[in-house]
């Protein structure tokens, strides 16, 4: 050890070391143009691949680290022009950490432009920039990186300009270990052994390259870098290995729910889609019953304004894809639903959409304490399959035989006591007509958590829908649902779509609690309750 390095060592053990915050080229200009306009003196120390920077003034005059970072192009450019000031120094000690020396401990120079001009060029050779790859390892390290950036959180594409969208060559290949022992993670051994082989490589835009090699290269550690490498390659296969799944077309039907306006990104939608071995077709997610985020009460007039105004024109733009006119006269397309809105728009847009094959709904989840995935439109890891006996339809009051009208009361993120029905299903807290109710063991907002639950629980709805309709023969259906978004969604595609008895969709009042009707739904058309509002349903 030289007596420099000695000296340096000893600084850091007397925690002489300032921290400073790491900077990149343009970041670290930036800092010495701030602190040369107010007529400091400053100081760069620099390894062979980064650089501190320190100042001091007439008020204090030792040094004080300020920054550390990369030093390159633009750095060279202003710090080039302020040499004539004499007041700008520089020293090449060859330490790992720069700012980790006592300046005093140093003797600076006078900043030259050729001086820091060679320096740079040195750092690019020792950080790889211009070191030589073999073609062979840069095939391999291009396919196993998709030709896109591994950093996390970056992925630029690095076959074109990021700016100008020009096709080109914009890759660089970053050693982990450095391919210099002096270089960052440099090591006597391992750098001359690996500087050539694949699994010793990052593909890197130039940001990227320079952030792990010059700006903090103390942070990106070999380890880190081999699971950043690690990481990008799995994300790499499992994404690519999506373009096997079948296509589908996405639907949205997502509005104010009790002032909650939802959010659902791209991403959210290609992970939920890719865990259920789907993906999405080329054509645009479509979004139905968008009707405004302020409209979320369904016993305002207004709501139910919006809701009809939209549907005039989402009814005929839904049946003409599903009619494959909008497709080319194609097939009906797979569907992917992803459902967030009030029940009883929920139970609507299932009866429009229809309990045909290829319909996928997904459910949107809410996070348990201990729990994490990708999306909460995704279905949850630790989820299990449910028993077939998981849902069951319980018989309240039985049909004697003469009664029209009946309930159905579907009770799965809580139980619907007899005492919050309409007067037309209940008086004085005892069930006025026949009643069948939906069930489980386990209330709550989690019932639907497995694709398995939507398949049990349909079972359940057609179980039930066959006794009120061709057991029972009631003209009209009382529903009440207090259930997940995908499970209320499920209520309607189970709705016949011919000759089917009329349901009538209820939901709470707000404050005590009540339900009260919303919207009557015939095999013909749809209407709100005490309003003047009706839409065909007719194709």
């Amino acid at each position: 050890m030289t007596t420099l390095q000695s000296q340096a060592t000893t600084a850091l053990a007397g925690n002489l070391q300032q921290q400073v915050t790491p900077l990149r080229d343009g970041e670290l200009a930036t800092k010495f143009r701030q602190i040369f306009a107010t007529g400091s003196e400053i100081l760069f120390i620099a390894n062979k691949f980064k650089v501190a920077m320190f100042e001091r003034s007439t008020l204090v005059p030792t040094w004080t680290a300020v920054a550390c970072g990369e030093f390159g192009d633009q750095c060279i450019a202003i710090v080039g022009t302020s040499a004539k000031t004499k007041r700008v120094f520089w020293n090449a000690t060859g330490l790992a950490e720069p700012q980790s020396l006592d300046p005093s401990m140093v003797t600076p120079v006078l900043v030259k432009k050729a001086l820091i001009t060679s320096w740079a060029k040195a750092a690019d050779q020792i950080t790889g920039r211009l070191g030589h790859v073999s073609p062979e390892v840069k095939k391999e390290v291009t396919y196993l990186a998709a030709n896109h950036c591994q950093f996390l959180g970056c992925g630029k594409d690095l076959g074109k300009n990021a700016v100008t969208g020009e096709k080109g060559v914009f890759s660089y290949f970053a050693h982990i270990v450095a391919a210099s022992a002096d270089g960052p993670r440099g090591d006597p051994i391992e750098s001359p052994l690996l500087v050539d082989e694949p699994s010793n490589f990052l593909l890197l835009c130039d940001e990227c390259h320079r952030l792990i090699d010059k700006a903090e290269p103390e942070k990106y550690t070999v380890e880190l870098l081999r699971e950043i490498r690690a990481q990008s390659i799995r994300e790499v296969k499992r994404l690519l290995g999506t373009l096997r799944y079948p296509e589908v077309d996405v639907i949205y039907i997502l509005g104010n729910v009790t002032g909650q306006v939802p959010h659902i990104s791209d991403r959210d939608v290609d992970e939920a889609l890719w865990a259920s071995g789907l993906r999405r077709s080329n054509r645009n997610p479509e979004s139905y019953f968008a009707f405004g985020g302020q409209h979320h009460a369904p016993h305002v007039a207004s709501y139910w304004s919006a809701v009809f105004a939209t549907l005039k024109f989402d009814l005929p733009a839904l049946q003409a894809k599903f009619n494959g006119v909008r497709i080319g006269g194609g097939p009906r397309p797979r569907l992917a639903v992803f459902p967030f809105h009030g029940t009883s728009v929920l139970i609507l847009a299932g009866r429009l959409l229809g309990d045909m094959a290829g319909t996928h709904v997904f459910q949107p989840h809410r996070n348990k304490v201990g729990e994490t995935w990708n999306t909460r439109w995704g279905w949850p890891d630790n989820s299990v399959v449910p028993t077939h006996e998981k849902y069951r339809v319980k018989t309240l009051k039985d049909h004697t035989g003469t009664e029209d009208e009946a309930n159905l009361i579907v009770s799965l993120t809580l139980p619907v006591p007899t005492s919050r029905l309409g007067p037309a299903s209940a008086t004085n807290g005892s069930l006025s007509s026949p009643t069948l109710e939906i069930t489980v063991d386990d209330f709550g907002h989690s019932t639907i958590r497995h694709p398995s639950d939507l398949t049990f629980f349909g079972t359940v709805v057609d179980e039930a829908v066959k006794c009120l309709q061709n057991v029972w023969n009631v003209k009209k259906v009382h529903l009440y649902v207090c259930a997940p978004a995908a499970a209320a969604m499920l209520v309607g595609q189970k709705m016949q779509a011919r000759h089917h008895a009329t349901f009538v969709c209820y939901e709470s009042l707000p404050g005590n609690g009540a339900f009260a009707p919303t919207i009557e739904i015939s095999s013909q058309e749809v209407k709100v309750v005490g309003q003047n509002l009706a839409v065909s349903l007719q194709t």
